[in-house]
Formats: structure tokens, sequence, C-alpha cells
């Protein structure tokens, strides 16, 4: 009866320092991974470091968690006399099963793994993937998850991921076109938009890389002569930059009194008595 005793006593010390151990274990990981990124990217900027963090940091740290628990539920299985070669045997032929049945998974995850390496895409980024644009929240092995301003959380199999548009990396650029009457001064209406795109990037240097390009007539349409303003924006500013340029140039088209066409219907009231 005492050696029985003693013998539970000790299955359960050695399970105890086993899930112990592996809980240090995760945390030790943890640290290591940031502590890894953070000095391999001690060269990059703070906001590409602190991107990288948000990104590949919670995958791999999920990852070690994972693979670390495997090998602990391992471990105490031993403890309990469970066969753990056994149990690595059928998981193994249970893995070859599901290689082959689940091929659009296993393309999801290498998919994944690419995106990362790559560093196509960053938590964060404002991206387009197809039709949809919207902002990372947060990138998986198997799946991305993609907030659009509508405000509804879409996810996205990596495996269906075969074209982004970046929209924070680099530069991008805001461009605006207007239409004016025929019977205005073309050269009077592009002088007036250089005026207004110049105030503009004086008014914000943070976001306006460089001088702004007039297209002057980009294209002549059936009721309107169509000027096109152009300006190198920062990552992610284009959105706003072309609203406040639209606002701006009908503003001040109106009070320089250039007609801006629009289209008029005109309603014949026929006398029917």
């Amino acid at each position: 009866m005492s050696l029985s005793l003693s013998f539970i006593l000790r299955k359960i010390i050695n399970i105890a320092a086993i899930c112990g151990g592996s809980y240090l274990a995760i945390l030790f990981a943890s640290f290591a991974i940031r502590r890894t990124l953070i000095i391999t990217s001690r060269f990059e900027k703070k906001q590409d470091l602190n991107r990288r963090l948000k990104t590949v940091a919670p995958l791999l740290q999920s990852l070690a968690k994972y693979v670390i628990g495997f090998f602990a539920v391992i471990l105490v299985l031993r403890q309990l006399g469970v066969d753990a070669a056994a149990i690595l045997a059928g998981a193994g032929v249970v893995g070859i099963a599901i290689g082959f049945g689940a091929q659009t998974l296993v393309k999801d995850i290498l998919t994944g793994v690419f995106l990362l390496i790559e560093d196509s895409i960053s938590v964060g980024d404002i991206v387009q993937i197809g039709d949809l644009t919207g902002t990372v929240e947060d990138i998986g092995l198997r799946v991305t998850r993609i907030r659009p301003f509508s405000g509804a959380l879409v996810i996205i199999p990596n495996g269906e991921i075969t074209r982004i548009a970046n929209f924070n990396r680099g530069f991008t650029r805001a461009i605006v076109e207007v239409g004016i009457a025929y019977e205005e001064d073309v050269d009077r209406a592009i002088q007036v938009l250089q005026n207004i795109a110049s105030q503009y990037r004086e008014a914000n240097p943070s976001k306006i890389l460089e001088e702004p390009t007039i297209h002057r007539i980009a294209r002549l349409d059936s009721s309107a002569v169509i000027l096109r303003v152009i300006l190198k924006v920062a990552p992610k500013e284009h959105w706003g930059v072309e609203r406040d340029l639209l606002y701006l140039i009908k503003k001040t088209f109106d009070e320089e009194k250039i007609e801006i066409p629009y289209q008029k219907h005109v309603v014949f009231m026929k006398d029917l008595r």
C-alpha cells in the first residue's frame, strides 16, 4: 500500500513538473521570439518593427505553444502508462490521410507561409484583394482576416489570395479628374487647378511627397473637357487627399465662375385640354 501510494505521488509530481516546465517553456519561447524579431530588425524603422511584431510574433508564439503542448501531452501520457509510440504512429497515419484528402487546406497553409516569409502584407496594412478593400486585422497560416470600411470582418482562405494591392508600402497617387464646359478657357482652368494643388501641398507637407502634376486635357467627353490632377502622396493617404481636392476644386470653381457641366433635363408640359 505504501509502495503504491509513493508510486502515485511520484507520478503526480512528474506530471506537475511536466506541466510547469511546459508553461515555462512557452513563456521562454514567446520571449525569445520577440527578442529575435527585435534583434533581426534593429536596422529597420520603428514602424516596420512594430508591424513585424504584430504580424509574425503572434503566429510564431501560437506555433511554439502548440508544439510544446503536443510534446507535454505525450510525456504526460507516458507517465500514465499509455504507449506514446503507438499514438505517434497513429498520428502519422492520420496525417497522411488528411494530407491526401485536404489539398485545399495544404494550399491555404503554404500560401500563408509564403505571405509571412515574403512580408507581402502585415497587420494594419490597407490592402485590396480582388474586389475587397480593407484593413488587415490578422494573418494566420490558413486564413487572413480583413475588415473593410463597412465594418464587417471578412475571412479569406489564404489559398484564394492570388493578387494583392498594398496601399501601405512606398507611396500612392491621388488622381482627381474634373470636367469643365467647352466654352471655358482651358488655360485659365489649368492655372486654377495648379494653384489649388500647390496651396494644398504647402498646407499638408507630410501628405504630399512631390510637386503636383496637371495632365491638362485628359480626354474630351461629349459634354465636358476633362482635366486631371495627380499628386504623389504618402501611403494610404490618397483617399483623403482626393476628397479634399474635390471639395477645394468645387469651391474655387464656383468663386472663379468656371462652369462644371452636368446633365440637365428639359421637360415640356403639353396642354391636353
